[in-house]
């Protein structure tokens, strides 16, 4: 017994804990990244330069994407605009849901950590309405919940948008998309 209480607890509870984080970060990190060619969907980039000439009043308009058509988008995006602390997208689109998973990057550092959505997109006067299904992320409730905030803060820009909405057709690896253009 008095062994035990000439043990050093405090630099073994150290020790114990800067392991276990390793091994949590370590496991984190070994997510081998989902990589494709950032392109933008052609739909898209007609769509989006149509809506930059200013040469529209009201037209319909409609986009059909693949989940690597996503894909590709959204990386081309992301490379765009480096300050994205986002990369290697992987999404997956069905009827009920979209699921996306990706890295988010620590600006500095050689740092990558996996995280993933599951969430159900709706219309609602033109615009989408995101409920969120399930967040997998390597943090605390607390900080999920600010993430989860965030996003819908997010969300409430698309009223911005140049474009309204008037359908969303979710199929198994592809969405069709409709609306209009403001």
């Amino acid at each position: 017994m008095a062994a035990l209480k000439k043990l050093p607890w405090n630099g073994l509870l150290t020790i114990l804990f800067v392991a276990a984080n390793v091994l949590a970060w370590s496991q984190v990190l070994a997510v081998q990244p989902h990589i494709v060619e950032p392109i933008m969907d052609p739909e898209v980039e007609a769509l989006l330069s149509y809506i930059r000439s200013g040469d529209h009043s009201g037209e319909t308009w409609e986009v059909t994407l693949t989940e690597l058509e996503a894909e590709q988008t959204i990386t081309w995006y992301l490379q765009k605009y480096p300050q994205i602390p986002f990369a290697y997208p992987d999404v997956e689109i069905t009827p009920d849901y979209i699921a996306g998973e990706g890295d988010v990057t620590v600006p500095g550092l050689p740092v990558r950590v996996h995280v993933g959505a599951k969430v159900n997109v709706t219309l609602k006067n033109g615009l989408p309405v995101v409920k969120i299904l399930s967040l997998s992320l390597p943090f605390p409730q607390p900080v999920q919940d600010a993430i989860e905030q965030g996003i819908q803060n997010g969300l409430q820009r698309a009223a911005e948008l140049p474009v309204r909405f008037t359908s969303a057709e979710w199929g198994d690896g592809v969405v069709v998309v409709k609306g209009t253009i403001r």
